[in-house]
């Protein structure tokens, strides 16, 4: 069963808070924290998906699309595809950008720490197209004139479960709430 910590700010940080007009998130239930997390990863587009390989870390940024907390990410290989092979243990971060001289408390973002499997497209045409419901880029595609393209390549399809999310967003009352499962 998920559980949330919500971290509970000193009584200084009160001060600092309240001068601002932030007001942190007491009480929350896990699935409602789940809620949050997955309408940002909703919202969002782009990762930056850190794997190791041999004691070598890599950060790649990549698109993604997901359902809820279960993010899915279509790739043609490369050295990432290597290091989930031998190292399934990812992480992740989303982000919105950040203007401090606007707004220094601003920061929003998610870091995830999950669990990556893959398949070949082709090796398991069933899966793929359950998972390519949740594809939003299918009129861009088409628009494009891009559809023979990707139905011709055998991507990877790579899906990372989370085991643990920190959200950070002062604004919004989240300050660095962690889930685990």
């Amino acid at each position: 069963m998920p559980k949330l910590i919500l971290p509970h700010a000193n009584r200084q940080e009160q001060v600092v808070f309240e001068k601002f007009g932030i007001h942190l998130i007491e009480a929350m239930s896990a699935d409602e924290f789940e809620k949050v997390a997955a309408a940002y990863i909703s919202s969002h587009n782009v990762l930056n998906l850190a794997t190791c390989r041999d004691n070598e870390p890599r950060c790649t940024t990549l698109e993604y699309f997901n359902n809820g907390l279960t993010v899915y990410i279509l790739s043609e290989g490369g050295s990432k595809i290597l290091s989930m092979q031998k190292n399934p243990a990812v992480s992740y971060t989303i982000n919105d950008p950040y203007y401090p001289e606007k707004n220094y408390l601003s920061a929003s973002g998610l870091q995830v720490w999950g669990s990556a499997t893959l398949f070949k497209k082709n090796d398991d045409s069933a899966r793929a197209q359950e998972v390519m419901k949740y594809f939003r880029n299918s009129e861009a595609v088409a628009a494009q004139g891009l559809e023979p393209m990707v139905h011709a390549v055998n991507f990877n399809i790579i899906t990372i479960e989370p085991h643990k999310i920190r959200y950070l967003d002062l604004c919004r009352g989240f300050r660095n709430v962690v889930w685990e499962k």
